[in-house]
């Protein structure tokens, strides 16, 4: 294998794949106002190039692990649930020789897969979950119906994943919902991470007013628990604290607290567009040189050179495009 690693000594070990573009919620952190109205049956489509097809994801992902022997594969979305070859792909990936491979979704879904995907070899999934109150998770999500979500997130657990809860936290919006949302994770017996909001897509050129700032969850937190830091692991994208509650949170703090100087992500879209950086949008297709370990390494090389050095930036890159 190849020796493919920054002058920070950061290298790709995870892989985060975007299955599709489509989604049944409008999140208004991920998609502008005027993305256009969603009903319980309507799936937004946006304009794009037809996504991959299942064996060239596969052909792709094992190029890329043969030559920086990835550790695991996020498999996310817009809504990974939503693709019709989901289980083929998770079935052929483990084939190539990733065992770890993971999920993110809106768990509308998961229901009534949770059972089989645990079955089928992915042990941990994460849950974006905004809020505990119906109207405010309503109206964050753009969908009228997400009781469904917390349905999908108890048979996660039920089934014996290993189930972390994501929440987006803004002013105004859904701040009076981190005490609810770690609450319900505690009774749950699974851990909570509150994310503060990225400057992705839409939101790149914005000043909303919506950011709400780790300092700022820790202090509503402090209100009702003491709590305790729980030393970082390396990569981890969260720091992590113990409540006298019994709850564990971590929080996601791009601009308050980075975590760019070990990064180890790697990510690639529905079209094979890989990026090595959230905070840069230049992206390469790889498939010309899955055949070519030279030319494939010294493209590696150089998604690996756009990562930051220091701090996250933020770009024009939609999450709902590039993946949670």
């Amino acid at each position: 294998m190849i020796k493919l690693e920054d002058n920070l000594g950061r290298r790709f070990e995870k892989l985060r794949i975007s299955l599709l573009n489509e989604c049944n919620f409008s999140c208004v952190y991920c998609v502008s106002e005027d993305f256009g109205s969603i009903s319980p049956k309507s799936i937004q489509k946006p304009t794009a190039d037809q996504p991959l097809a299942p064996d060239e994801f596969i052909k792709l992902i094992e190029a890329v692990h043969r030559l920086t022997g990835l550790k695991s594969v996020r498999l996310t979305g817009g809504e990974p649930l939503l693709h019709s070859n989901l289980f083929y792909l998770i079935k052929h990936i483990q084939k190539i020789g990733i065992s770890d491979i993971r999920l993110t979704t809106n768990a509308y879904f998961l229901k009534e897969r949770a059972s089989r995907l645990f079955d089928a070899g992915v042990k941990s999934i994460n849950i974006s979950v905004d809020a505990i109150d119906q109207d405010i998770f309503s109206e964050i999500s753009r969908h009228p119906n997400t009781a469904k979500v917390f349905q999908g997130i108890e048979a996660a657990v039920k089934a014996g994943m290993n189930v972390k809860l994501n929440a987006v936290i803004m002013r105004g919006k859904n701040d009076s919902q981190i005490i609810p949302l770690l609450d319900y994770a505690a009774g749950l017996g699974v851990k909570i991470r509150f994310l503060e909001l990225m400057k992705m897509g839409h939101l790149y050129h914005s000043e909303s007013g919506l950011f709400f700032s780790e300092k700022e969850m820790l202090a509503v937190i402090q209100e009702k628990y003491t709590i305790e830091p729980v030393k970082r692991e390396h990569a981890e994208t969260s720091n992590y604290w113990r409540t006298s509650g019994g709850g564990t949170f971590g929080i996601i703090a791009n601009e308050s607290t980075p975590f760019c100087h070990d990064c180890n992500r790697l990510r690639m879209d529905s079209n094979g567009i890989f990026y090595g950086c959230l905070s840069n949008a230049h992206g390469e297709k790889l498939s010309p040189y899955i055949h070519d370990d030279v030319l494939l390494t010294e493209k590696l090389r150089g998604l690996l050179r756009l990562k930051q050095p220091v701090k996250f930036h933020g770009s024009e890159l939609s999450m709902r495009n590039i993946g949670g």
